[in-house]
This record gives structure tokens, C-alpha cells and sequence, in this order.
């Protein structure tokens, strides 16, 4: 054998090693990223069913040590928290921790403060949108309609926060959800129109 092919050798086995090494960090974080995604949606569906203080409190706590393990894992690999899957996960977190803030009244956490670029925050805000709609419809449907117009206002304040952003989708890739945002805003738009003329009909009718 001759001594280039021994140095290719040598070369070779390194790069197996590392990417052995790397892979084994990418399967581990595919794990723990779908942890976050299920955490963070049973977390949503906690908040919307409105379920003890306690339970949703253990609930984001667990999620922010599901995130804080994802990032020590990956901190050092950008090309793994870039590959999609992480970002991905971390959208849902964003989503499921702003729902939290905004249900019980206090100001949205920013990027910085929940440890995601500003590309991720913005895809998980509107996201939110949606389940801002969910509230109202419930809100609809049990007849409380100022309540309802509350948050049919925020999901117009977050539609125009979001409808600011013009940059290119390498950036950050939000033009389908201000799409979808806008849809969802209108749609809510004309069922609370719809139930406050409902509304309104009855009390003339009841006079």
C-alpha cells in the first residue's frame, strides 16, 4: 500500500468518525425535537381547555427543558439546527409560550428572552393567530360576544404586526402565513358580525 493511500486512510476513518458522531447528535435531536412539538401542542390544548394553573405550569416548565436540551445538543452544529426539523420545533414552542402570555394578559416574551432567532419567533407569532380565532369562536358560541371582540382586535393587531414584515423568504419565509392570517382574520371578522346582528335582532325582538 502505498503512503498516499495510507494518509487517505487515516483521512477517511477521521471523517467517519465525525460524521458517525454527528448523525448520532442528529437522531437525538429529530428525538427531542418531536418531543417539543408534542409537548408544545398538548401545552396549546391545555390552555384552550382551560386546565388547572398547576398542571400548566409543570407543563411549561418540562417544555423549556426540552428546548434548553435541543439547544445544548445543537448549539454547536448549525448545520443540524438549520436542517429544518429544529426550527420547525422550535416554532410550535413559540407558538404554545406566547398563547400562555397572551391568555393571561401579559406582554409577549421576545426572541432573545425565549432563545430563538428572530426568523423562528416570527413564524410561531403568526401561528398564534389561529388560536386567537379558536378563542373567539368559543367566546361566539357561548354568547360572549365583547369578550369575543377582544380578541378578534388582537388577531387584527397581530395581522397588521405581521403584515409589516416584508423581506426576502431566505430571511424569513412568512408570506403563506400572512396569507393564512388574513383569511383567518376575515373568516373571524364575519362570524362576529354575523352573531352581533344575531344578537342584536333578538334583543329587538324581545322588546
Amino acid at each position: 500500500m502505498t503512503q498516499l493511500l495510507l494518509n487517505l486512510k487515516k483521512v477517511m476513518d477521521d471523517i467517519e468518525k465525525e460524521l458517525d458522531e454527528k448523525d448520532q447528535i442528529r437522531e437525538l435531536a429529530l428525538k427531542i425535537s418531536r418531543e417539543i412539538v408534542r409537548n408544545s401542542s398538548a401545552l396549546i390544548a391545555s390552555i384552550n381547555r382551560g386546565e388547572k394553573e398547576k398542571k400548566i405550569v409543570q407543563s411549561v416548565r418540562e417544555l423549556k427543558s426540552k428546548v434548553l436540551e435541543l439547544h445544548t445538543l445543537v448549539d454547536e452544529h448549525q448545520d443540524i439546527y438549520n436542517s429544518g426539523f429544529v426550527e420547525d420545533a422550535l416554532q410550535e414552542y413559540v407558538e404554545a409560550l406566547l398563547l400562555r402570555s397572551a391568555v393571561l394578559g401579559k406582554q409577549l416574551p421576545g426572541h432573545a428572552q425565549l432563545r430563538v432567532s428572530a426568523s423562528v419567533y416570527v413564524m410561531g407569532l403568526s401561528d398564534l393567530i389561529g388560536e386567537f380565532r379558536r378563542i373567539a369562536l368559543k367566546l361566539i358560541m357561548d354568547g360572549k360576544l365583547k369578550e369575543a371582540e377582544k380578541w378578534v382586535r388582537e388577531m387584527e393587531e397581530l395581522y397588521e404586526a405581521i403584515m409589516k414584515l416584508h423581506y426576502p423568504s431566505s430571511l424569513v419565509n412568512v408570506r403563506k402565513k400572512q396569507d393564512t392570517a388574513r383569511s383567518l382574520l376575515d373568516r373571524t371578522l364575519g362570524e362576529l358580525t354575523t352573531a352581533l346582528a344575531v344578537s342584536k335582532g333578538i334583543r329587538r325582538a324581545s322588546k
